[in-house]
């Protein structure tokens, strides 16, 4: 001012006038209102609150509300922003850029960093009336939120934190219950893997067991052997003969089909025929149920023809006998696999269902 007054107000104004400024006469008015005594007790009175401040406000010309909307779009969980997260943002410590110097947080910011952590930890409902700010700070002033602007009304705060908390902690839950839905499938996949191939071997090793106990019977009793051999090249040439009237049958047109029961065929014109009843205990010969020519390929022996008498825990029907396996000629699959043995020639000594129509009475 006293360089002012040397030099003359007029050429002083003139020399410290801004190129943004379009006249002289504005710009002396400028300077008339910042010389005046009002505007100087003003500026010393702010200058007494500067000077009595404890926190700097270290987010430039950003407000509360731009700098919480920067931190949720940073943030993976936008949702749990709270306002402890906002103000800590604001008042902390930065480094200036390009600067490698130490910075130190005020006491209350260093205060409310350490109640956050005390929060995080304890996992309690979050409420504005007692976060970390709160406690520090102390209560805000009645209808105000401190932190939140003009309009925030602390019942409203309170009620979208509960709301977006319960929020979160529904999702959670829900996400744990589906890694454990997820690994229980697993677990199941790994459980259903192993009963398969438990059975595959239980399948092959009492077919092995079956297959080695027939061996050693017939290691053991060479008489039962030769004579079983005997008696199966008899039967044998008894059904090449059945093979051969069947088939001379089917050639002249009259087709024999035997009943459900035994005790009676018919022929293609549908009257009946008389034929000889397979009686329980009886010799015959069990056919291929799945190749097209009459294939004998085992004898055995009827054990029962009741439908309600079961077989392997499974009842026999109207449409299949119980025999006993006595001698296999053609290794083929069973009728009906049981959990013991699924082929013919495993079955040897055991029982088994076989389809009627392809049993065929010496």
């Amino acid at each position: 001012m006293k360089q002012a007054e040397e030099v003359g107000l007029p050429r002083a104004a003139a020399l410290l006038k801004s190129d943004n400024v379009d006249s002289m006469e504005e710009w002396l008015a400028f300077l008339k209102s910042k010389t005046t005594a009002e505007f100087r007790e003003k500026s010393e009175r702010f200058k007494s609150m500067r000077g009595r401040r404890t926190l700097l406000h270290r987010t430039s010309r950003k407000s509360f509300a731009c700098l919480e909307e920067e931190l949720k779009q940073q943030s993976e969980s936008p949702d749990m922003i709270s306002r402890s997260d906002v103000w800590l943002c604001a008042y902390e410590a930065k480094k200036k850029k390009g600067s490698n110097e130490e910075v130190e947080d005020p006491e209350i910011v260093k205060q409310v960093k350490k109640y956050k952590e005390e929060e995080e930890v304890a996992s309690q409902p979050y409420s504005i009336k007692n976060d970390a700010v709160a406690k520090v700070l102390g209560p805000d002033r009645r209808g105000r939120v401190r932190g939140y602007g003009f309009g925030a009304l602390p019942s409203k705060v309170d009620f979208q934190s509960h709301v977006s908390s319960k929020v979160t902690i529904l999702e959670n839950a829900l996400a744990a219950q589906g890694q454990v839905v997820d690994q229980l499938k697993e677990m199941v996949r790994s459980l259903c893997a192993r009963l398969d191939q438990g059975g595959n071997k239980e399948n092959t090793s009492a077919q092995q067991s079956t297959s080695a106990t027939g061996q050693r019977k017939r290691k053991e009793n060479p008489s039962v052997v030769a004579a079983a051999s005997v008696s199966d090249m008899a039967h044998s040439k008894h059904n090449d003969a059945n093979v051969k009237s069947f088939n001379n049958s089917r050639g002249n047109g009259n087709l024999i089909q035997q009943s459900f029961n035994g005790n009676e065929q018919y022929s293609g014109d549908g009257r009946p025929t008389k034929t000889q009843k397979a009686d329980p205990g009886k010799q015959v010969c069990l056919l291929s149920w799945y190749d097209k020519e009459e294939l004998v390929v085992a004898t055995a022996g009827i054990l029962s023809k009741n439908p309600e008498v079961k077989v392997h825990h499974v009842p026999l029907g109207h449409d299949c006998w119980k025999v006993s396996v006595h001698e296999v000629f053609h290794d083929i699959a069973l009728y009906r696999p049981t959990s013991e043995f699924s082929k013919l020639d495993a079955s040897i000594g055991s029982v088994i269902a076989w389809p009627i129509k392809y049993i065929k009475v010496n």
